[in-house]
């Protein structure tokens, strides 16, 4: 290969997503050269975020294109692979590759096939700068679609070229260039990439000094889950297993720096060594090891971004929870598949009441990690859920498992997950099991639920969880977008068809299925079987909202959540167990469902926030008190897209992102979330879901700010053509007249207008939600 002279084009690193599509140029690669940089640039000054505001936005999670993370100058160091981290179709559980976690240095990622992006062999130019040569030699034509030679489905086959391989893939793939399907680097971006290509700096060795208030308050809690007592490690464990994913901050630095607890081998004070695990339960194979804080040294992506304060009050919390209550324990819990596994086992020591008030504190930061995260591609996970419903939770004083102490040690057993079998188990074995524990385990718990209710009355309002009266925990929304998913405090968007209500053992399983249990690397049978017994769980939640409502009603509800999966084994399996008891709250209306939601929503207005104007706005205007005009004019606008069913809502992407205009004298601009609620005749299955899609019942919800970590587009409108816009986008009836509101208002990722659109909505969160804010990942934006 013979050296050229290349400007780097950072944005194109995207471009490592490279198609496996034969264009047919056998000619050799024309690539373009740009005059050598004037000067050196820093790495964390200049480098660093343009490759955070190009590259990271494609290159941050584990779906990233051929492995290669730029969210930080260790991942560019490590460099790219051919082997992928999805694999649906993996019979062998495959080896991890977790940056910072599974190997330490550069020689030992080359050693798992990891290969540079920014060397070459013979002096040649590194594969980084090819491709970015090769991207500006092909640009995409301004604002419009991109040829149907270049796909954008995060499933494709990527074709991951060495700096060796580079000619032959540049010949067949001219278009495979950096930035990869969108438009053009500005000069002066270009500018950096190329003077630090040119001068060879690399990524500086080690991350800046935290600062001294962090430093301090690290001690302490380092301190805290170090104690010595049998007491204090048991609960140590419990916090790390639940904490294992989380971004750590303390809330006096709520932008940052934020930390994941680790074990190490080495104690407070010296540098950390990570014991590397597949599962926070996982053996770790030492004598001694500590619990850590480690800071997290990348970029923060929004989609593995998921925040959990701490502070002097929630160490004082925690001490009373755990520390302070009524147990004492006789023996750690054993490590490992079969005790490790399950919770319910390895830490039936802890007293129910404790764990399960340590979920609802921080439930919106639980059911996040559900469905965020480091799974960044979690269709299978995710397809076990309806597009939008509601989430409340049983209140302790209400739910068997906590007021009868005996409850889980007798069911403890039935309720081990698919991760006590890693990736061994048969998925007809693993059916046919789970099936006749979750029987079994429903039979018992309705024996307890009949001491509870002796006199067969059921439930009233106060069994659900009030929030201790200020806990905005207590309600929550959650949205699936296809593969991915989002979960926001309060009851967001129209009244759904479906909600959940979730008991202590519901909402340990689903975190220990989903998340402590979920390998990512694991085989087939793995995936498979986490979504298969998902489903029970769903149900189960679902049958505990349903005892709310009127005994001749249930059956009905339910069925038509179901159509079409009456015979589905864990539907039978999973019955309603509550015929026998009936409701105590007073139901005025047909619609029961919506009438029992807005009934909790009214209990304390503390816990359900602020109404929500936008969706449910029964009678105009629904204006929020102190809105401005602008804001007036763009809700009144924006309510009549709520809730809306019609043939316009099954064109809309899962989530676009609306940028109103403002004139400059009414304040700044705004930034809006239209969601696309998918409606299934049932959720039973995890195949054929498109002939399961009822269209006709699909609705919007509209949210300000920034629902969803993956836009599939973005819409622009001047605030003097929202009510055009509006009307416009309502009157969409197929593909092409979609086309004509987007060709008006729509950035299209060639727009010369696509990169300084992502920066302003990234700037807009950042100051709207300063502590939740994190890159939003492009690798989903349509072509619309």
């Amino acid at each position: 290969m013979s050296r050229r002279t290349f400007v780097p084009l950072p944005l194109g690193i995207a471009a490592l997503a490279c198609l496996s599509v034969a264009c047919a140029r056998p000619q050799a690669p024309e690539l373009a050269a740009l005059p050598a940089a004037p000067a050196a640039v820093s790495y964390q000054r200049d480098v660093q975020p343009v490759l955070d505001r190009r590259c990271v936005v494609c290159h941050g999670c584990y779906d990233a294109p051929c492995q290669l993370l730029l969210s930080s100058g260790t991942g560019l160091e490590r460099g790219a692979s051919k082997n992928g981290v999805y694999h649906s179709e993996r019979l062998k559980e495959a080896q991890p590759t977790r940056l910072f976690v599974d190997a330490q240095t550069t020689a030992e990622w080359r050693r798992r096939e990891f290969f540079s992006v920014l060397d070459a062999p013979d002096g040649a130019d590194g594969l980084l700068a090819g491709m970015l040569a090769l991207g500006l030699a092909h640009p995409f034509a301004a604002d419009e679609r991109l040829p149907a030679s270049v796909p954008l489905d995060v499933s494709r086959t990527l074709t991951c070229p060495t700096a060796s391989e580079f000619d032959e893939y540049a010949a067949k793939q001219p278009l495979g260039g950096m930035p990869y399907a969108t438009a053009p680097l500005s000069d002066a971006e270009l500018g950096v990439l190329s003077a630090w290509i040119a001068h060879g700096t690399r990524p500086p060795p080690s991350p800046p000094a935290l600062p001294k208030r962090a430093t301090a308050q690290l001690a302490r809690w380092e301190a805290f889950l170090n104690g010595t007592t049998l007491k204090e490690r048991i609960t140590a464990r419990y916090l790390y297993e639940h904490w294992a994913f989380a971004h750590l901050y303390f809330d006096d630095l709520p932008t940052g720096p934020f930390f994941q607890v680790v074990r190490s081998t080495t104690p407070p004070g010296t540098p950390i060594d990570v014991i590397a695990s597949r599962r926070p339960y996982d053996d770790p194979g030492n004598a001694r090891f500590w619990y850590r804080l480690r800071p997290i040294r990348t970029t923060i992506v929004h989609k593995t971004h998921i925040p959990y304060a701490l502070s002097a009050t929630k160490m004082q919390r925690l001490s009373s929870l755990f520390l302070e209550s009524s147990w004492e324990p006789t023996r750690l819990p054993a490590y490992g598949d079969a005790e490790g596994s399950n919770p319910f086992v390895s830490f039936a020591q802890i007293p129910a009441r404790s764990r399960y008030q340590f979920l609802l504190d921080d439930a919106q930061y639980f059911v996040m990690t559900f469905i965020r995260g480091p799974v960044c591609r979690g269709q299978v996970a995710v397809d076990v859920i309806e597009d939008h419903f509601f989430v409340a939770f049983l209140d302790p004083d209400h739910d068997p498992s906590v007021r009868y102490p005996d409850l889980l040690p007798e069911t403890q057993q039935l309720l081990s997950l698919p991760g006590e079998h890693s990736s061994r188990l048969t998925l007809r074995g693993l059916s046919r099991q789970y099936q006749q524990q979750q029987q079994r385990y429903l039979d018992i718990r309705e024996q307890y639920y009949d001491r509870m209710d002796a006199e067969r009355r059921g439930p009233t309002l106060d069994f659900i969880w009030d929030g201790d009266g200020s806990n905005r925990n207590a309600l929550l929304t959650v949205f699936r977008h296809f593969d991915n998913a989002t979960v926001v405090r309060g009851f967001l968007g129209g009244f759904p068809e479906t909600a959940w209500i979730i008991d202590f053992p519901i909402f340990e399983r689903i975190y220990y299925d989903l998340v402590a249990d979920f390998d990512v690397f694991g085989n087939l049978t793995h995936q498979v079987s986490t979504r298969l017994y998902m489903d029970q769980i769903r149900m189960q939640a679902e049958n505990t909202f349903l005892a709310f409502l009127p005994v001749d009603r249930r059956d009905e509800i339910r069925a038509s959540w179901y159509v079409g999966a009456s015979k589905h084994g864990n539907y039978e399996v999973n019955r309603i167990r509550s015929t026998r008891h009936g409701t105590q709250i007073p139901y005025t209306k047909r619609d029961v469902t919506t009438e029992l939601l807005q009934m909790i929503l009214d209990r304390n207005s503390t816990v359900s926030g602020p109404a929500d104007r936008l969706n449910r706005c029964a009678a105009p205007p629904c204006d929020r008190p102190g809105a401005s005009q602008v804001e007036r004019r763009t809700a009144q606008a924006l309510q009549r897209l709520a809730g809306v069913r019609g043939r316009w809502v099954a064109e809309l992407p899962e989530v676009a992102f609306l940028r109103v205009r403002t004139p400059e004298a009414h304040g700044p601009d705004a930034g809006y979330s239209l969601i696309h609620n998918r409606a299934h005749t049932n959720v039973a299955s995890m195949f054929r879901e498109a002939q399961r899609l009822a269209p006709d019942q699909d609705t919007v919800t509209v949210a300000r700010g920034y629902v969803g970590s993956y836009p599939n587009f973005v819409f622009d409108v001047a605030l003097g053509e929202i009510d055009a816009f509006v009307q416009a986008l309502t009157s969409v009836d197929d593909r092409s007249s979609l086309e004509t509101v987007v060709e008006r208002w729509g950035i299209r990722r060639t727009s010369p207008r696509f990169w300084s659109t992502l920066d302003w909505l990234h700037a807009d969160f950042r100051r709207d939600a300063p502590t939740r804010a994190g890159l939003f990942d492009i690798n989903r934006y349509g072509d619309l």
